[in-house]
């Protein structure tokens, strides 16, 4: 999609837009085609499935961690 057509589909504005194209593409979870004199924006999959596996992970790392907070600050009040 063309980053105008992306910034469309959000509330923010479209240097906010931009600035988030930017990191995405830094990272490797998007790359940019010209075509004409548009530039469109394609997403890795393969590298965001990569990203969400890295994410999954410490998610875990940190449910586990918040559920015993939980359970000691509830056994606290006890």
């Amino acid at each position: 999609m063309p980053a105008g057509q992306i910034a469309g589909a959000f509330d923010s504005a479209r240097p906010t837009v931009s600035r988030h194209l930017r990191v995405l593409r830094n990272a490797g979870l998007v790359r940019v085609k010209a075509v004409a004199q548009e530039r469109r924006y394609l997403l890795e999959a393969d590298q965001l499935a990569k990203a969400e596996a890295w994410i999954a992970r410490y998610r875990r790392f940190w449910e586990e961690r918040l559920n015993a907070l939980q359970r000691h600050l509830e056994n606290e009040d006890e």
